[in-house]
Parts: structure tokens; C-alpha cells; sequence
């Protein structure tokens, strides 16, 4: 017992001050052995050392770690969630202490209120996107089935798998999707009727439009070919890519399309045999009056020029706009068309120099006869005015109709001459003034002078009458 004694008394000058550790004799004179006060949890023999029931010393300061007994063990004036300690901690079954110092419900499927908010599992939206239990998920305050293929009402609403509006476009096995209250088959490709209805991949009208493997769609209950350019046989029917006849006016590869069972080229202008026939681009007839470019069609197995008047060789000949035998009759520009080889100005009234080749309109020999407005015909590098009765000067020239040169000698209107710039009535039989000079017929006394024919045969009298 003396030995005992002095041992514990040496132990104890070896202690910090202060340290509530007590050690005792065997006598039950001392405290709970291994224990500090929650006062005492600055000193370092004290961390990680029990500072009383719910309390624990850590980082120099008592913490609370027992969260749901409403005791405030640690000492700060704040009991169980109300305490930041206890974030993150249980406050009981199925309550854990959340951030804010509130309880939160974790257990929403045992049908209590495990935080005491009187909002019991999904009703609580501590819930929210929780389990509900079993193939139940809480969401907007309900429980949501989530397994729709276990035969079971998960969330008690009576109703089972796929009748549950919940698992509407949710799987309901391998290859199976609930859609409109039923099963609905969406592997069609598997052999399996995983619908349950009976019916297998493309014979169920749920595959209908569905893929039935690489290259394969389920159309009106059977396989089709969608991959005609792949050299297999996609829906097993034992015809593979274009000679499918699914495969009619689908493409069968880059610039390829098939038509009739037969791959036929489409795009002619890439330097590819694109339907394998061992003819490229305009070779193959199939490119026949197709694109080969810009500016380029394709013609009798080669390329023809067709854009006349952008400075490029379209068809790689060598030959540009115009100088291409390929644009002759061809449209160069407004106002120009390419003739032997040049350009040729055909718009001679537009006062545009349309062929480039300096000289406008009626100047340019390429007007020559050809109009230059209405009324006016280029000719000899000039315009002439060819409608002598319009009251214009069709060819810009200053004079009009009869008193412009041009019109000597030619029709002024329905009996009417033009001489010497003037009109002259050669109709005196019509009861008309043919020239507009206010006399008709024999009255005209100088264009239809005595003894002229007039009405009935009769002749122009000197006094102006027809007798």
C-alpha cells in the first residue's frame, strides 16, 4: 500500500497542472479514470480525450458529439443540432444536423417524423430525391416508383410497374420501356419478345421505325436495308445495298444514290468513281447533265462551260468564257453573247459598252442591225430612226418622224409618205387627213392635186372636190 501511494504521487507531480485527469488508488477516492472537463481541452494531453458524455476534446476546444439527447455537452450555451458541431452529425434515427442548425430527415421511407417537423418521409422536403424505400424516390412531397420491373407497387399508390404513371418512358427490363401504361419493346434487334406481348423485334408494332441492327429499321413489321453503302446484307433478306430494293433513292455512299437496284453516281465533279462502275465524274453517263462544278455541266461524257463571263476556265480546257467553243450562243454578260469565239454586244440601246470592247451601242459593228430602241435601227455605226409616225425622235438625233433625214421616202402612217422632211397624203380616196395638215383628200390640193383618183373612181377637181 506505501509503495502504491508513492507511485501515484510521483505520477501526479509528472501531470500539467490544471489536467483533470484522475487517477486512482484502487480506493474509489478519485474521477472517472482517462477524462478531461471541457475547460480543460486546451491543454495538449487532452486532445482526443472524452471531455464527459457527448463531448469530445478536439483541436483545443470540447465538442459535441452526441446530437439528439437535448443536452448541451459541451459547454457553449448550444444544445445537439443548434450546435456547430454537430453539423453533419445524427440527431437520432434517421435525422442528421444540418448546416443551418436545423434537423433534417434522412430515413423517408420508415413512416416517421424522424425530425420532428410533424412532416413525415416524402411529406418532408428534407426528402426530396431521397428513397422512399425499395424502388421509391420522394419528389414534389410524393413517393415516385423508380423500378418498373420488379412486379411490385414501390410506392404504394396500387398501381404496378409500367400501369404507374411514374414510369412512363422508364425501363421495365432489358429491352423493354414503359410508355402509355404498357410495355412497350425497345431492343429489336435481340430475338427476344421482351415486351412480353408475343411478338418479336420488328413483328411488335412498337419497333416500327426502330433500329433493327447496324443498318437495319423495322418498317410495317419487317427488317429494311437503311445502310446502302456498307457491302452487307443489313436485314438479312440476302440482297445487300443497292440491289435491296429498301435501299431505292437512299444514298449508297458520298455522291452516290441508288436507283432501279443500281448505284449511280451523283456527285461529278470530285475525281471519284463514286458508284463503282470504273467511270468518274462526266465519263460515267449517269453524270449527264449534271453539275461538274461551277460554271461546268456535264455533256456527252465530258465537261461543258456554262458560266460564259466569270474569267474562269469551268471545265479545265483551257479555254476561258467566250474563246470556249462550249459558250457560243451563250449569254456573256447583260447585253452580250458569245459568238465566234468573242464576245458580241446584242443590247445596242443601254449606252453600256456590254462586249468590252470599247465601243458602244451602235458604234460597235456588232449593233449593226440590230435595234437600238423602238423605232431606231443601228446601221452603219449610226442609229436610224425606222418609225417616221410616233411623234419621237427614236434615234436621239434632234428630229423627228418626217423632219428627220432618216425617214425620207418612208411610211408616215396608213397613206402617208415622208419627202423632204415633210408628210405627204397619198391616200386621197379615204376621207382622212393621211399627214395631219388639217386638208383631207382632194381638199389637199398639193398632195392630191387636180385629176387624182379620189372616192367612186372620180377625180380631184382644182377647186379641192372629188367630181
Amino acid at each position: 500500500m506505501r509503495l502504491t501511494k508513492t507511485l501515484l504521487f510521483v505520477a501526479s507531480l509528472l501531470l500539467p497542472i490544471g489536467c483533470g485527469f484522475s487517477l486512482s488508488d484502487g480506493s474509489g477516492a478519485g474521477g472517472a479514470a482517462g477524462s478531461c472537463s471541457p475547460k480543460d481541452c486546451n491543454l495538449g494531453s487532452c486532445a482526443g480525450v472524452s471531455c464527459g458524455d457527448g463531448c469530445l476534446c478536439e483541436g483545443g476546444e470540447a465538442h459535441e458529439i452526441s446530437c439528439g439527447d437535448g443536452k448541451d455537452q459541451d459547454g457553449d450555451g448550444l444544445v445537439d443540432c443548434k450546435d456547430p458541431d454537430c453539423t453533419g452529425k445524427s440527431c437520432g434515427n434517421g435525422c442528421v444536423c444540418g448546416a443551418d442548425g436545423k434537423l433534417a430527415e434522412t430515413d423517408c421511407g420508415d413512416g416517421r417524423d424522424n425530425d420532428g417537423d410533424k412532416l413525415v418521409d416524402c411529406a418532408d422536403p428534407d426528402c426530396n430525391a431521397q428513397a422512399c424505400g425499395q424502388g421509391c424516390v420522394c419528389s414534389g412531397a410524393q413517393k415516385v416508383e423508380t423500378n418498373c420491373a420488379d412486379g411490385i407497387d414501390n410506392d404504394g399508390d396500387g398501381k404496378v410497374d409500367c400501369q404507374d404513371t411514374d414510369c412512363n418512358g422508364m425501363s421495365c427490363g432489358e429491352g423493354c420501356t414503359c410508355l402509355n401504361g404498357a410495355k412497350s419493346e425497345s431492343s429489336c434487334s435481340d430475338g427476344l419478345d421482351d415486351d412480353g406481348d408475343g411478338k418479336i423485334d420488328c413483328a411488335d408494332d412498337d419497333c416500327n421505325g426502330a433500329l433493327c441492327g447496324n443498318g437495319c429499321t423495322c418498317t410495317a413489321g419487317v427488317k429494311a436495308e437503311t445502310n446502302c453503302g456498307d457491302h452487307l446484307d443489313n436485314d438479312g433478306d440476302g440482297l445487300i445495298d443497292c440491289a435491296d430494293p429498301d435501299c431505292n433513292n437512299k444514298s449508297c455512299g458520298p455522291g452516290c444514290i441508288c436507283e432501279a437496284l443500281t448505284a449511280v453516281e451523283t456527285a461529278c465533279n470530285d475525281g471519284v468513281d463514286n458508284d463503282g462502275d470504273k467511270l468518274t465524274d462526266c465519263a460515267d453517263p449517269a453524270c449527264n447533265a449534271l453539275s461538274c462544278g461551277s460554271g461546268c455541266t456535264c455533256a456527252a461524257a465530258k465537261k461543258i462551260e456554262t458560266a460564259c463571263n466569270d474569267g474562269l476556265d469551268n471545265d479545265g480546257d483551257g479555254l476561258v468564257d467566250c474563246a470556249d467553243p462550249d459558250c457560243n450562243g451563250d449569254s456573256c454578260g447583260t447585253g452580250c453573247v458569245c459568238e465566234g469565239k468573242k464576245k458580241t454586244e446584242i443590247n445596242c440601246d443601254d449606252g453600256v459598252d456590254n462586249d468590252g470592247d470599247g465601243l458602244t451601242d451602235c458604234k460597235d459593228p456588232s449593233c449593226n442591225g440590230v435595234a437600238c430602241g423602238n423605232g431606231c435601227l443601228c446601221v452603219g455605226l449610226n442609229a436610224r430612226e425606222t418609225n417616221c409616225a410616233d411623234g419621237a425622235d427614236n434615234d436621239g438625233d434632234g428630229f423627228t418622224d418626217c423632219a428627220d433625214p432618216d425617214c425620207n421616202q418612208q411610211s408616215c402612217g396608213t397613206g402617208c409618205l415622208c419627202v423632204n422632211s415633210f408628210a405627204h397624203e397619198t391616200s386621197c380616196a379615204d376621207g382622212v387627213d393621211n399627214d395631219g395638215d388639217g386638208l383631207v383628200d382632194c381638199a389637199d390640193q398639193i398632195d392630191c392635186p387636180t385629176g387624182t383618183l379620189c372616192a367612186g373612181g372620180k377625180k380631184c377637181t382644182a377647186q379641192g372636190a372629188c367630181n
